[in-house]
């Protein structure tokens, strides 16, 4: 009675807090129930008991079932000691595996639970004296699992081993092979493990698969090994199927990619296969994969959460069948910075340079005076892909270079111009008329309102002797660009909004 007076004391929020913790371990013991098959009381005393089980999906909690069953134990073990749940599956197996290579023998779940304490305060002579450890030469054993380790170095190098422990054998091991291997120093050792601590507590066996499938299979050269030293802890298996799997990115091999770009060797493949088939089902093609290679570092999510977030950013959208769109993605959030910073400096003619490229050609256009989208790559793209990619680039860039002010148009002013001419032309009227998609809407439209009304067309095209009813739409078009500059001399100065002042 008294906690249940305590909690209608207790302010709104404090309550809602309340019921969201409830509906997480609710949820928690839910998935507990549904796994290991206990009970529902048990269940939520294990998830109050050891809160890091909430924060555990469906995926992982099934993983670290599968990981334990392969190291010979059951579910029960987990449920036993909760302890269990904080440690990844990976972490259990390489400790496992570490274990067994340091020799030892029955390994229990208390040896996983504990190996910290086994591998790095406890002495090899105490290990053996206490029968954890068999009596047998450690360092050979160890120098054993490493296929490219000279038989000379195979016997005992660093003297009586008794007092060391097997944390400080492992890394005098270790370090004595990459030195043979990858040439490298103690410097670069130590800074290595400092930057990536988990090389520490690797498999032997797993780093010298690994390091051969990066020099034999991927052909990476030792150089860039040395300068990537994460990719000691590469997981060999996910990486085997990387490369026999995976196969290809755009078309280009995966090992001439990983070469390229070693940080995809750390990528999980169930992750990469997921990201491909995002990637196809948003339609991006195999040359925009193939510039941008660097789109499979980011997770699942993100890549899809940002190509629907472009459907709805004219900027963006403008470019969406584009080669290089997926920087775009990549540097979301660089591009929307830029965006943002650039239209308040009413600078609108953005290429996608600009959006996504280096911070030099960036700075340089915020910097430089006027508005401009520098080469015409772009607008011949846009317009291009904007008639359904019937004509090609040189054909379109011929119909529009002859235009002045053809770089002081915004790309999503054209891409709008042409969509909205699309609906009563088809696309070689646009084409034979491309300069009118550098013109405003509003202008375009109100001229074709005028030749539909019968006082304001007999104004327009009376003086020129035009007989409206026999030119075709191509034509008509051609009238529009014509009677939009007539005022204007003829300079292009009709591109221009009315209420902005002339550019030059």
């Amino acid at each position: 009675m008294l906690i249940q007076k305590m909690y209608r004391l207790r302010p709104p929020r404090w309550r809602a807090f309340c019921r969201c913790i409830s509906l997480l371990n609710s949820e928690s013991s839910h998935k507990l129930c549904k796994y290991f098959d206990i009970s529902q009381s048990k269940a939520e005393f294990i998830s109050l008991k050891q809160p890091y089980v909430n924060k555990l999906d469906e995926s992982t909690l099934k993983g670290l079932i599968e990981t334990v069953n392969d190291l010979g134990f059951t579910k029960d073990v987990i449920i036993n000691d909760p302890t269990m749940f904080s440690i990844m599956p990976i972490t259990l197996r390489f400790r496992y595996k570490v274990l067994e290579e340091c020799g030892f023998q029955n390994i229990t779940p208390k040896h996983l639970l504990t190996y910290l304490t086994i591998i790095k305060q406890k002495t090899i002579g105490y290990l053996k004296c206490s029968g954890e450890l068999p009596n047998i030469d450690v360092e050979k054993r160890l120098a054993s699992f490493m296929t490219q380790w000279p038989t000379s170095l195979n016997n005992l190098t660093f003297g009586d081993n008794h007092e060391t422990t097997l944390y400080n054998l492992r890394l005098k091991i270790l370090q004595r092979y990459l030195e043979l291997v990858l040439d490298l120093s103690e410097d670069e050792f130590q800074r290595g493990i400092k930057t990536y601590p988990t090389i520490k507590h690797r498999p032997l066996q797993t780093i010298n698969e690994t390091l051969n499938l990066l020099q034999s299979v991927v052909m990476i050269p030792v150089k860039k090994i040395k300068a990537n030293l994460y990719l000691v802890h590469v997981d060999p298996e996910n990486l085997k199927r990387i490369i026999y799997k995976f196969r290809f990115i755009g078309g280009i091999d995966i090992k001439e990619v990983l070469r390229l770009h070693p940080k995809l060797a750390t990528k999980k493949y169930d992750v990469m296969v997921e990201i491909r088939n995002i990637l196809q089902a948003y339609g991006i093609s195999d040359e925009a994969q193939r510039r941008c290679f660097d789109i499979y570092t980011l997770s699942p999510a993100t890549i899809r959460e940002r190509l629907e977030e472009a459907k709805s950013i004219p900027e963006f959208k403008a470019f969406l069948n584009h080669p290089r769109f997926l920087k775009m993605i990549h540097y979301k959030n660089t591009a929307m910075n830029r965006l943002k910073n650039l239209y308040d400096n009413r600078k609108q003619c953005l290429s996608l340079n600009v959006l996504s490229g280096s911070s030099a050609h960036y700075e340089s256009f915020q910097n430089s005076p006027g508005d401009r989208l520098g080469k015409g790559k772009d607008l011949v793209f846009c317009i291009t892909e904007s008639l359904g990619n019937v004509y090609s680039p040189n054909q379109i860039w011929k119909m529009v270079k002859k235009h002045p002010f053809r770089f002081n148009v915004p790309l999503i002013q054209v891409k709008f111009v042409c969509q909205e001419l699309s609906r009563t032309f088809d696309a070689q009227d646009i084409y034979e008329n491309c300069p009118i998609l550098l013109y405003p809407w509003s202008k375009i439209e109100n001229m074709l309102n005028n030749f539909e009304e019968q006082n304001s067309r007999e104004s327009l095209y009376n003086k020129e002797l035009i007989d409206i009813t026999r030119i075709s739409k191509s034509q008509l078009l051609s009238l529009v660009v014509y009677l939009l500059e007539k005022k204007h001399y003829f300079t292009g100065n009709g591109v221009w909004d009315e209420t902005v002042k002339i550019k030059c």
